[in-house]
């Protein structure tokens, strides 16, 4: 789909760059998930592609909640902090905002952890085995599911 498709899903975004960069990622999630039903991909490839998809499913979701609570923030009088950790993030959304419910606050909340695994860590933790298709796509669920939460407030 086109950027301007994915920049009308996410028009609730109000930072004009921050819903560019959205639509640019959701693309690029697009392109992942072609990638992987149209090639046979598996191992070390498969767990790594499935990596970089729930890490792309992070980025946005914190993206569009670091614009969400800078919105709120402003209809109360507030500067928003330049720098705010995703934990931060996660934690104002669902206990001050509202803009998460408890089911996708944890959901994230371990999407963080997953995400924070970019670095390549000790000997006994295998990237080839640790990030299966059911992840990926169970992160694209709740992609979509955060999304339309967002819509209908």
């Amino acid at each position: 789909k086109t950027a301007s498709f994915y920049k009308g899903q996410w028009s609730f975004v109000e930072d004009v760059g921050v819903r560019e960069n959205i639509a640019y990622q959701m693309q690029y999630l697009e392109f992942m998930v072609y990638l992987y039903n149209d090639y046979q991909v598996y191992l070390t490839v498969e767990s790594l592609l499935c990596k970089d998809i729930m890490i792309a499913v992070g980025g946005i979701v914190e993206a569009a909640l670091f614009d969400g609570i800078e919105s709120a923030r402003k209809k109360l009088g507030l500067k928003m902090e330049t720098r705010t950790d995703f934990t931060v993030l996660l934690g104002q959304a669902y206990n001050e905002y509202g803009l998460l419910n408890r089911d996708l606050w944890h959901f994230f909340h371990d999407l963080r952890k997953v995400r924070n695994n970019i670095h390549l860590r000790a000997a006994d933790f295998k990237e080839h085995t640790a990030y299966t298709i059911e992840q990926a796509n169970e992160c694209l669920g709740k992609l979509e599911e955060f999304r339309e939460e967002l819509v209908s407030e």
